[in-house]
């Protein structure tokens, strides 16, 4: 008689593991110079201390891995490392983004007004249906607020986008920034990944039971 040797621990791990679905995420930070996007990316990747800095075709981003029960999003957090001060942002910079945080500094009225402009950049290389993209109100320590939260809220309807403020002195906002950015784009993905019809499945299982009725009873003939 045999008998089914017991599931170690590290076995069981090893078949979770097999089972997860690791995926690596692009993301991309626009907007004009001196608003506080360095800051609020390093905010998010280095929190825990960990130097996560690399170059890619002389483009600077920063990686950061969210851990789920479904496997780790591994996110490389591109950012424009004062580029945009000449508007040489390339389009490689863009090409291949599936998230993006479009930025601006609540006490630059100009920041504000330079939205669309990187929003429309953005589009010359990115599709809109394949790029998720949150639209971001920076507060800056001892700044007075100029445009209005519901000004920009309007400014993100129009462009049909969410919007969000943070305080770059509160980490649990650029957090979840961040995090939801992710959800978001996951949960996108997936929903394009292809499943099997409901339709195919049951004329498979139709087909089965029949065949199986078949041997059962014989043919007929004889």
């Amino acid at each position: 008689m045999f008998t089914t040797k017991p599931t170690s621990i590290n076995d069981r791990d090893t078949m979770c593991r097999k089972n997860k679905k690791d995926m690596n995420l692009k993301f991309i930070v626009v907007g004009d110079s001196g608003i506080g996007k360095t800051t609020l990316v390093e905010s998010y990747c280095l929190c825990h201390g960990k130097e996560n800095i690399s170059r890619s075709n002389n483009l600077l981003y920063y990686q950061h891995t969210i851990s789920n029960k479904d496997g780790d999003w591994n996110l490389k957090i591109f950012d424009t490392a004062g580029q945009e001060r000449y508007r040489s942002v390339t389009s490689s910079y863009y090409r291949g983004a599936q998230g993006a945080i479009i930025a601006f500094d609540l006490s630059q009225e100009t920041s504000f007004v330079n939205l669309e402009n990187w929003y429309n950049d953005m589009l010359n290389v990115c599709s809109s249906s394949e790029i998720s993209v949150t639209l971001l109100g920076i507060q800056r320590e001892s700044r007075e607020k100029v445009v209005s939260t519901d000004r920009a809220q309007k400014f993100a309807e129009y462009l049909d986008l969410p919007y969000v403020e943070v305080s770059l002195n509160l980490q649990t906002e650029i957090n979840e920034v961040f995090d939801n950015l992710a959800k978001t784009v996951v949960q996108r993905i997936q929903s394009r990944e292809p499943v099997a019809s409901m339709s195919t499945l049951t004329t498979t299982n139709l087909s089965r039971l029949v065949i199986k009725a078949e041997s059962k009873v014989g043919c007929n003939c004889c």
